[in-house]
């Protein structure tokens, strides 16, 4: 036997509201899954919009690193 019920966008939110904080979580985590395929399209296809080269990149991942090693010897 098989059941279906018609909630809408507002009906789920509300049920959502009653939820505790880890199943709220354990919510989110099965809705990222299910959505992820389509975030990384949507974000892979945006970036070949934007000329990256690897120089481009390697000197930024140069500045962050340059970056973190002057905060951390702030912090010593």
């Amino acid at each position: 036997m098989s059941a279906t019920m018609n909630l809408d966008l507002e009906q789920i939110k509300s049920l959502i509201l009653q939820f505790n904080n880890d199943e709220k979580i354990e919510l989110a985590k099965y809705l990222d899954k299910l959505t992820l395929k389509n975030r990384f399209e949507k974000l892979f296809s945006s970036l070949k919009e934007i000329p990256l080269s690897f120089d481009d990149v390697t000197r930024e991942v140069e500045a962050v690193r340059e970056g973190l090693h002057k905060y951390h010897s702030k912090k010593s």
